[in-house]
């Protein structure tokens, strides 16, 4: 049975920076009818500028005719959390994603890989998601973890921080598998979801040739099994699709992906 399709607006978004209701409205007309939102919860932003953004961003939604199933933000603790889960209300969904071990609140350390260089680092990482994924549920919101490439480097015994961060998450923890970045990692993507199915919610579905710093392609066109990976991801609930970086527009890149996907039977535009 086919699987929904998202866009990750993070793939377009020089486009919502100049002009978020357009934006929206141009990937309604590429065919997405659900989207993957980013950057919320910015701590860099009082809380009354997120929520009237927030209101404001849902009616730009709504008049595209699009709905938010997850989205991409600042996973912190305390206090805090409420204010982001009021967020994620308005924008009507349930699902908040740590797009990096960076944006946890207390794990510090950066964005990058070296946040998970010890198997001691990895654990702080999952006890943190941990307590947050407990604070949400009153809430009725769920967390989740998406990788990168770096997740892979391997901890002192030679295990891969990600299997180590995965092992010790709570079940109440959902995993979005990005399975370029994992590609690009040297693993077969397909046996990373096929190991974690039942915690795989969500799956970045995107292509190219498996090297950092070069440009993506559409789905389809790359080095990327990414038929194997669908095909493993047997809980997945949607397949969002994302570009960091690709020659040409990213709308029309987006699209032809989503329609390779669409034409093999894998997704369906239908949410």
């Amino acid at each position: 049975m086919a699987t929904p399709l998202a866009l990750q607006l993070y793939t377009v978004r020089n486009a919502l920076a100049e002009d978020r209701a357009a934006a929206l409205a141009r990937a309604a007309e590429k065919g997405f009818r659900a989207v993957e939102a980013f950057g919320i919860g910015d701590p860099q932003r009082d809380v009354s500028e997120r929520l009237a953004d927030a209101r404001e961003f849902r009616a730009q939604l709504d008049a595209a005719g699009l709905r938010v199933i997850a989205a991409h933000g600042s996973v912190p603790e305390g206090d805090d959390a409420e204010a982001v889960f009021d967020e994620l209300e308005i924008l009507g969904t349930d699902r908040l994603i740590a797009p990096a071990p960076g944006a946890v609140a207390g794990v510090g350390g950066g964005w990058g890989p070296d946040v998970l260089a010890s198997s001691d680092k990895a654990k702080l990482l999952a006890d943190k998601l941990n307590a947050a994924a407990e604070r949400a549920q009153a809430r009725g919101v769920h967390i989740g973890y998406h990788n990168h490439d770096f997740e892979w480097r391997q901890v002192e015994d030679g295990t891969p921080a990600y299997d180590v961060l995965v092992r010790n998450l709570d079940p109440r923890v959902f995993l979005e598998v990005d399975v370029y970045w994992a590609h690009t990692a040297g693993q077969d993507p397909a046996k990373v979801i096929a190991s974690y199915a039942d915690r795989v919610y969500t799956l970045h579905v995107k292509d190219g040739p498996g090297v950092r710093g070069q440009l993506q392609t559409a789905v389809g066109e790359g080095s990327v099994d990414n038929a194997a990976a669908i095909r493993a991801g047997t809980n997945v609930a949607y397949h969002v699709i994302e570009l960091d970086e690709a020659a040409g527009d990213p709308f029309d890149v987006a699209k032809a992906g989503a329609e390779w996907l669409v034409r093999n039977g894998y997704s369906t535009w239908t949410v």
